[in-house]
């Protein structure tokens, strides 16, 4: 396999991934109810795996609201200076 072909499909799988976790984000109660039940059966806790899964999925809510906010910042710098950053 080719390191160029390799850099594609990663590339691919990161977009992929983006938007899944973009939509887990918008959704954070609905992540809570998909992770309570694996995390009542690890657990062993009814509450404990609840309060878990709230905390998880509202700490991910957070960081993909974060995320689109230093986009949209950088991309409205970009668009005022003319200068665009690579990662």
């Amino acid at each position: 396999m080719s390191l160029v072909k390799l850099k594609s499909q990663l590339g691919k799988l990161k977009n992929k991934l983006g938007k899944l976790l973009f939509a887990m984000g918008s959704a954070p109660m609905g992540v809570a109810v998909v992770l309570w039940l694996p995390l009542w059966f690890v657990l062993d806790n009814f509450l404990i795996a609840g309060m878990l899964a709230i905390f998880i999925s509202f700490l991910l809510a957070m960081s993909v609201s974060l995320y689109r906010l230093n986009t949209e910042k950088r991309e409205k710098s970009e668009q005022d200076t003319g200068v665009t950053t690579q990662e």
